[in-house]
């Protein structure tokens, strides 16, 4: 108990790496933190009511399974309600992809967690670590005031084209819009297929999902985009592709298969399942590791 009777800050660590636990445990008990352990993922949700923790602290292996996607979705509530998350993982290439997923507010790799301890809450409040001071910007004096631009003369030849007006201020009455609109347009073609863009962002809790083929990776399938209206099979798309780390890509798909709602289909929602072209590699990475803690959806075309 700190000095003057205020209750200790509460950390849950949670995750199996004994190094890192021991590490946080020595470091954060001598800057008066309670420090939890919890190695299984799965309990993490019932251990925040029971501790009511101040921060989090995910310990992430090499390659999380699919017990963790549970445990982002839970830290990520707690997010909400003002809990500082930061999650760890042996390299950034794994926790990344996962931060925004899970609301944290940084992401740190084991090396740096072992050589710093204390950098997993220096944000939070009772550290004594506060943030650097930020110089104010030099006021701007005013812009003088812009003296008001006269009127452009009216072109003679420009009355010529809408005939003589008898006064200027019935000149926009005898204008026929549509006439002039259908000029504009009669070299355009009129049968010009509209294109459809859509935006869809994928996390652990969107309705929206990736799905995979038969090599179980996204390149072998695409994006399922739920919705009760999808349009027919072979439909191209534009696609604005949001990932859970934030990073965002536009891209061009087609649907090809459509999932409609029905009693057998149970919970799964209606929508329709989109290949996704030239998906850079660097996406295919992070989605495969998004994966990892969400279950895509299986698609084989028969």
């Amino acid at each position: 108990m700190p000095a003057g009777g205020q209750v200790a800050s509460r950390a849950l660590v949670v995750g199996q790496d004994s190094d890192v636990c021991a590490t946080l445990h020595l470091h954060l008990d001598r800057a008066g933190w309670v420090l939890f352990c919890l190695p299984s993922p799965e309990l993490l949700e019932s251990m925040l009511r029971a501790v009511a923790p101040h921060a989090i602290v995910l310990v992430l292996p090499a390659q999380p399974d699919a017990t963790w996607g549970g445990a982002l979705t839970a830290a990520a509530g707690a997010a909400r309600v003002g809990v500082r998350v930061v999650l760890v993982a042996p390299s950034r290439d794994v926790v990344e992809p996962l931060a925004a997923v899970a609301g944290a507010e940084r992401a740190l790799a084991r090396a740096e967690v072992l050589s710093r301890p204390l950098s997993v809450l220096e944000r939070v409040s009772g550290l004594g670590v506060t943030a650097p001071r930020i110089p104010a910007a030099p006021a701007v004096p005013p812009l003088p005031p812009t003296p008001p631009t006269p009127p452009a003369p009216i072109a003679t030849s420009a009355l010529a084209d809408v005939g003589a007006l008898p006064s200027a201020r019935g000149a926009r009455a005898n204008v026929d819009l549509m006439k002039l609109i259908d000029e504009e347009l009669i070299d355009e073609p009129r049968n010009r297929p509209k294109v459809t863009r859509v935006e869809v962002n994928v996390s652990l809790v969107s309705e929206h999902n990736f799905y995979v083929g038969q090599t179980r990776r996204v390149d072998s399938g695409g994006v399922f985009i739920s919705t009760m209206l999808p349009p027919p099979t072979g439909t191209r798309l534009e696609i604005r592709l949001g990932l859970a780390d934030g990073r965002r890509l536009d891209l061009e798909g087609e649907v090809v298969f459509i999932r409609e709602k029905s009693a057998i289909s149970g919970r799964q929602p209606a929508g329709c399942g989109v290949k996704l072209f030239s998906l850079p590699g660097w996406a295919i990475d992070a989605i495969d590791r998004f994966l990892l803690a969400r279950p895509p959806i299986v698609y084989v075309p028969r």
